[in-house]
């Protein structure tokens, strides 16, 4: 750029899109809007708080119930009980680090990742 170039300025009005970013630029909202948006934001705050550990909690524990019963000395030669083994150690492992991330932000306990609106 040379020192003898100008730099216009956009010209954006409130329902254009920022170039930089992909969020729409928008501050026409009306009140009940806000109201059911901010109801809808408690709900789903309130489902991911209980939702969240009652899913995890049961989720481990069946697993749990499904290792030790395929563990036992009459189960453990049979094909079935690897499967069911391999199967239950998986579910562990994606309800562990698939779900309490998720249950973390949606709670809003803590935010793990940062959107861009």
């Amino acid at each position: 750029m040379r020192p003898t170039d100008t730099v216009q300025p956009l010209n954006m009005d409130n329902n254009t899109v920022d170039p930089v970013t992909p969020c729409s630029v928008s501050n026409s909202t009306s009140d009940s809007a806000t109201k059911t948006k901010a109801a809808e934001y408690d709900v789903t705050t309130l489902l991911w708080a209980v939702g969240g550990p009652t899913l995890l909690a049961v989720g481990v524990m069946g697993n749990v119930l499904t290792l030790v019963t395929m563990t036992r000395r009459q189960m453990r030669g049979t094909s079935t009980c690897v499967y069911l083994c391999g199967m239950a150690l998986i579910d562990m492992v994606v309800l562990v680090v698939g779900l309490t991330p998720n249950w973390l932000e949606g709670a809003e306990y803590v935010t793990i990742k940062v959107s861009g609106c």
